[in-house]
């Protein structure tokens, strides 16, 4: 069966879930591209791990025009605990990878999973915050928003297109791989039986047969 195989695999699975996260610390988490009138070719931004790279000057000049807040890697202090993050969850998959039991690989899914929904809603609440603390003395005067994480949006003649990327990707894909590795290493532990001829009370169904040497003698 495929868990049986996955469970005969788990060395190489979890460590190669390892080698993903560790990876994923050097890629791209999450980007967008901003189109106007006065930049038709589109202005990047695009969020690492541990900073923000892009068209950052030219984004805050117009971002300053509707009052947003200038965007900096210091605003931004979930980025300075996202790499140790990834390389402690990446050695939570090797050790589990060697212990070889469930709980050790339930802890890293867990630290993912928990990475995954604090990741969520900070990025929600900064981008909240961007689209709503504006600056009443700004030029141009808009209503509130709150810039979409994900797909297209349209902002008076501010156009954004939003996406994730390889850097949040790759966990993903790890974590898939080790919570099949955890599915197996459960079926596995219920799937254990008892010896061969065994009873509930530990002793052989043929222990209570008793043999009277005067049938052996007939």
């Amino acid at each position: 069966m495929l868990l049986d195989r996955i469970r005969a695999a788990r060395l190489p699975i979890l460590l190669g879930s390892a080698a993903l996260v560790v990876a994923a610390v050097r890629l791209p988490l999450w980007g967008m591209t901003l189109v106007s009138t006065q930049f038709p070719e589109g202005l990047r931004m695009v969020v690492y791990p541990n900073r923000i790279i892009g068209d950052i000057n030219e984004l805050n000049t117009l971002n300053h025009y509707i009052g947003m807040m200038p965007i900096s890697d210091g605003f931004f202090t979930e980025l300075r605990i996202l790499p140790a993050a990834f390389l402690a969850i990446a050695a939570l998959l090797a050790v589990a990878a060697v212990v070889r039991r469930a709980w050790s690989t339930a802890l890293p899914l867990a630290a993912m999973g928990a990475l995954a929904g604090y990741g969520g809603w900070s990025m929600v609440h900064r981008l909240y915050q961007f689209g709503h603390d504006l600056d009443p003395r700004a030029a141009i005067h808009i209503e509130p928003f709150s810039p979409p994480m994900l797909g297209f949006n349209q902002i008076a003649q501010f156009a954004t297109w939003s996406y994730f990327s390889w850097g949040t990707f790759l966990p993903l894909v790890a974590g898939l791989l080790a919570a099949a590795v955890l599915v197996a290493d459960l079926r596995a532990g219920r799937g254990t039986t008892a010896p061969a001829g065994a009873t509930r009370g530990g002793t052989s169904p043929a222990a209570g047969l008793s043999v009277k040497p005067s049938s052996l003698a007939a």
